[in-house]
């Protein structure tokens, strides 16, 4: 019998297990490990080598969340023996003018608020400091400390080694079934609980382990990929992880500096979508995680890669598949979903570099301490369909 059944592993299930092992709970986590290639899922975007971080968001609670979580990625470190965090810069830009001008005033308001605010430029100054090419009529923050990129397959191990050193037990098989707060294994294993957490990300709508349905969108979301010589790693490594407006779009973009991946070489990934394929089940989850993502997509954005990237030279070009969540409200739902289960999903697109907040907090929803006086201004309820 388990004070508490995490089920998922991910960027928010993960530290929700460790922040509820470590209060000395007893606490089952119920986390598949990452499906080996052309295997069946379950799939998580988060199986990658690299996210964004940094403190500026265009809303004051999404930085609130990562400044949070910024501030213990050392501890994480230190304790886990992982390397999560590197801190290369960041880079946040949009328009002064036209349709996505409350985008960049949003941002550059909430960066001139914080204790530490970063350097704000405008383009010229930008490309000065980076060597970026950002469309003229951009205004961008420069966040030299505590802004780059963290590692998502690192943070995930960090919180499975930390929840079980502090007594939780990990389940591999996935969940399938929940009966109240028992809780149903694939390979057949039973959990009784005294509450459930459902942190499965983009499954949570189609898994059936809630007792009704999140209002939530997954979109099935397509990444490039430049593979770069020794040499031309070498001259990007000072480069910023990047989110910025190309000249005549409605949405931005987001680029990562070089980073090694298992294969042992360097890549720059892009992403960017502002729609896309729906994902409504496991089975189309499954099939778009084993294709190459959109063709099409993918040249339009390595194509942004080169304008903003002037003189690039890549040995290769590749695109492939990513899944994101985005909730009716913005923000994570993380609240009750009934008796004896919370719910703890809906990232949107940032559920990496502030999971370990997002789990905290949602650990404090299933232990019953709430969430009054954590200094948010949103309540994170859930919205059902």
């Amino acid at each position: 019998m388990f004070d508490f059944i995490v089920i998922g592993g991910g960027m928010m299930g993960g530290p929700c297990a460790r922040y509820l092992a470590e209060a000395g709970h007893s606490v089952a986590l119920v986390a598949a490990p990452e499906p080996a290639p052309g295997a069946t899922g379950p799939w998580g975007s988060h199986f990658d080598a690299a996210r964004i971080t940094r403190r500026v968001a265009s809303d004051p609670d999404w930085s609130l969340a990562s400044r949070r979580a910024i501030a213990r990625y050392a501890d994480l470190e230190a304790r886990s023996g992982e390397r999560i965090f590197h801190e290369t810069g960041a880079v946040m830009a949009g328009p002064e003018g036209g349709p996505l001008a409350g985008f960049t005033s949003g941002f550059l308001k909430v960066a001139r608020g914080l204790d530490d605010p970063p350097a704000i430029l405008d383009a010229s100054g930008v490309r000065e400091r980076t060597g970026l090419a950002l469309p003229a009529g951009s205004r961008a923050t420069h966040e030299i400390a505590r802004g780059g990129w963290m590692d998502p397959r690192a943070m995930r191990t960090a919180q499975w080694r930390l929840a079980e050193a502090a007594g939780a037990i990990r389940f591999a098989a996935p969940a399938v079934a929940r009966d109240g707060t028992e809780v149903t294994l694939a390979d057949g294993t039973r959990l009784p609980g005294g509450h459930v957490v459902v942190a499965t990300g983009p499954h949570a709508g189609s898994d059936g382990l809630l007792p009704a349905r999140p209002k939530m969108r997954v979109w099935a979301r397509t990444v490039a990929f430049a593979r770069l010589s020794e040499a031309e790693g070498a001259r990007l490594a000072t480069m910023p992880s990047v989110i910025w407006v190309p000249e005549g779009w409605a949405f931005d973009l987001y680029m990562l500096p070089p980073v090694r991946y298992p294969d042992g070489r360097l890549y720059l990934k892009i992403g960017g979508q502002v729609d896309s394929p729906r994902i409504d089940s496991a089975e189309e989850m499954d099939a778009w995680f084993h294709g190459p993502g959109d063709a099409e997509v993918g040249a339009g954005l390595l194509a942004e890669m080169r304008r903003v990237l002037p003189g690039l030279e890549a040995e290769a070009t590749h695109t492939g598949p990513c899944a994101v969540v985005w909730s009716e409200t913005g923000f994570p739902y993380i609240a009750p979903a009934g008796p004896g289960v919370t719910v703890l999903c809906g990232g949107n697109g940032a559920a990496a570099k502030c999971g370990d907040e997002l789990g905290r907090l949602g650990a404090l929803v299933a232990s019953g301490t709430g969430l009054d006086g954590e200094g948010y201004g949103q309540d994170f309820r859930a919205v059902w369909d």
